[in-house]
């Protein structure tokens, strides 16, 4: 008799999606919920391995993570951040 562990394991990985995916929610900070957001994402393709999608999951992973994070990313680095009371940027 032989103890299945994958339906534990799919619960740890929809709880951690779901707290990284609430922590994108409630964060204030941009690049801290980009990053979490990438997490979600991760944890969105290991569901889909756990469904046996093996391709919707390579592609979860390297469109949403590769490409739609990493452009988040780099437009949040690029934007001219502005202060309300007029003073400089550190």
């Amino acid at each position: 008799m032989a103890f299945d562990l994958s339906p534990y394991l799919f619960m740890v990985f929809a709880g951690l999606t779901i707290g990284a995916a609430i922590t994108v929610l409630v964060t204030k900070e941009i690049v801290r919920a980009a990053f979490f957001l990438a997490f979600a994402f991760i944890g969105v393709g290991i569901i889909y391995l756990f469904l046996n999608a093996e391709f919707v999951a390579l592609i979860q992973i390297l469109v949403y993570v590769g490409a739609i994070n990493v452009l988040i990313l780099f437009g949040v680095m690029l934007t001219k951040r502005r202060l309300l009371g007029g003073g400089q940027c550190e």
